[in-house]
């Protein structure tokens, strides 16, 4: 997302910044695709942290830029996680040196903000696994379309109370209807 389109984030609630994000990534049916679910839920989280950090537009498409390329490293590349660390320490690296030493412009993040990504970047890993779900296509189909059938049989004697002293007429339907 641009700069101009975070700082237009600003302020919203969670439920406009869903839909945004949807909008923006062009999930339709993250409400019942399990794949749609877990890349608007990754990339909501990652706003919301940024938002609650308060970073400026600039930083925040930052975030957004290294959340994009980290999930795009597990689910494309097949990147394991040590890889995937790797790749982020390098990014947070380049976010955090200033362009000359001498009195240049300021890094993108200070030390201060870059740890705090480094702890949610963390965080959000814990679920290393889900993400790396989504370069599996068709699973979540088969997870939402699995169906049980189960035949029951109707017997009057089949039925007993539930208790001692409840009457049977109680519980076994009425079939001279």
């Amino acid at each position: 997302m641009s700069p101009e389109q975070l700082e237009a984030a600003l302020g919203k609630s969670e439920q406009e910044l869903t839909l945004l994000l949807s909008n923006k990534l062009g999930l339709t049916n993250s409400h019942v695709c399990m794949k749609e679910a877990a890349l608007l839920h990754y990339y909501l989280q990652g706003l919301c942290w940024a938002l609650d950090a308060h970073l400026s537009p600039l930083q925040m498409s930052f975030t957004m830029a290294v959340l994009d390329v980290l999930l795009h490293n597990i689910t494309e590349k097949g990147m394991d996680f040590v890889d995937n660390v790797l790749e982020f320490a390098k990014a947070l690296a380049v976010a955090c040196q200033s362009p000359t030493p001498d009195k240049g412009p300021s890094p993108l993040l200070s030390l201060k903000e870059a740890q705090a990504l480094i702890r949610f970047i963390s965080s959000l890993f814990q679920n290393y696994l889900l993400y790396k779900a989504l370069q599996i296509s068709g699973r979540e189909e088969l997870l939402l379309c699995a169906q049980e059938t189960v035949d029951v049989l109707w017997s009057q004697t089949d039925l007993a109370a539930l208790e001692e002293g409840i009457a049977t007429h109680l519980v076994t339907p009425d079939t001279s209807q």
